[in-house]
């Protein structure tokens, strides 16, 4: 049934909801919309990728929320804010308050949606002169959500971790291992595009999505966690779950092809949250690999190093661990998320994102 379903999904996305065949990431068109449109995204284009990205991640594409979220927020923001008849610039500031908001309300964490609307436009710099209406913007997103389903956050918080020197040491080489892993999996999401853009053809297109859409439904039925938002996988790894080391291989690898082929091949959604799923991943693995406790430490810290070096959002994944796991590991996640940021250049998942405002 699975595999059936997914093939189904990819083939009904292609053809009746997709105006772009290549990448379907929310996030995208937020910083595509915010660069080269003035902080306009036309209300069709925020209906269709907000539903597509529903029926996406409901048919079990490794997709995330945040996408779908932010550009809700920023589509609402845009529609509204031109009907009032503000100027440009008025518009692109709300439309980052919107993205904000639409994060905070989604994840819980309001500092991680002011932080990331702002550096999220791009790769070495931060808006901050909108700073002030996001932070207003995100915090109210926060206290309406957190009355209507509660102030806890969608991953375990709370957490102690012990400081020691050789755990700072760890969080280095962690680092960099993360920083390499993050470059294959953004050259990976970009082959995905490249193959999809080359196949865009009737036919052809036709031929990939279902071909796309049977390797995910056959994925699912062996490791049905690679599929979907992963946050149950998410916090099995933050509080240490037990996994072997091959199984943690498999599931890196998988985790790393389901959503390329998923964001490559006609699917809609997020790449924040797989990200930090990969990013957890890592950390299990070099904490098995090593024989290290508690393993939770290096997932969140490899998390945040994850983040950093695909988003390019530096103050993002640290804040975002603090928030959401505890603040005891932001020491080493400051030093893991610096390091592998540094060690992937210019390199990201979002091809609009600037290096900076100049």
């Amino acid at each position: 049934i699975r595999p059936l379903r997914s093939i189904f999904y990819h083939l009904f996305y292609s053809y009746f909801i997709a105006e772009n065949k290549g990448c379907g990431c929310g996030t995208e068109l937020l910083i595509e919309g915010y660069h080269h449109r003035n902080g306009i995204v036309s209300a069709r284009d925020t209906t269709a990728r907000v539903l597509a990205s529903a029926v996406t991640i409901a048919f079990g594409g490794s997709a995330g929320l945040e996408g779908p979220s932010l550009l809700l927020g920023g589509g609402l923001s845009s529609v509204i804010m031109r009907r009032l008849k503000l100027t440009p610039k008025d518009v692109k500031t709300l439309f980052l308050c919107g993205a904000a908001a639409g994060f905070s309300a989604i994840f819980r964490a309001p500092l991680t949606g002011i932080l990331f609307a702002l550096e999220i436009p791009y790769k070495r710099d931060v808006e901050t002169e909108v700073f002030v209406p996001a932070a207003i913007s995100s915090v109210s997103a926060y206290i309406v959500s957190a009355s209507i389903m509660g102030a806890e956050a969608i991953f375990p918080s709370g957490m102690l971790f012990p400081a020691s020197f050789s755990s700072l040491l760890h969080a280095v080489v962690l680092g960099i291992c993360t920083g390499f892993v993050g470059l294959i999996f953004i050259e990976s999401l970009e082959k995905a595009n490249f193959v999809s853009k080359y196949l865009n053809r009737p036919f052809l297109m036709l031929l990939a999505s279902s071909l796309a859409g049977l390797v995910l439904g056959f994925i699912g039925l062996f490791y049905p966690e690679v599929l979907g938002l992963g946050y149950d996988l998410i916090r099995d790894l933050v509080v240490g779950g037990e996994f072997t080391l091959t199984s943690l291989i498999l599931l890196l690898a998988l985790k790393i092809l389901a959503t390329s082929i998923t964001m490559g091949f006609g699917g809609s959604g997020g790449l924040f949250i797989p990200s930090i799923c990969i990013g957890g991943i890592v950390g299990m693995i070099y904490a098995e690999a090593l024989g290290l406790s508690p393993a939770g430490l290096y997932v969140a810290v490899a998390m945040a190093a994850m983040l950093a070096a695909t988003n390019k959002s530096l103050l993002t994944s640290i804040v975002l661990v603090a928030e959401t796991v505890g603040s005891s590991s932001i020491i080493f996640t400051v030093v893991s998320a610096s390091v592998s940021y540094f060690l992937t250049g210019k390199r990201s998942l979002y091809r609009s994102q600037k290096l900076s405002r100049a």
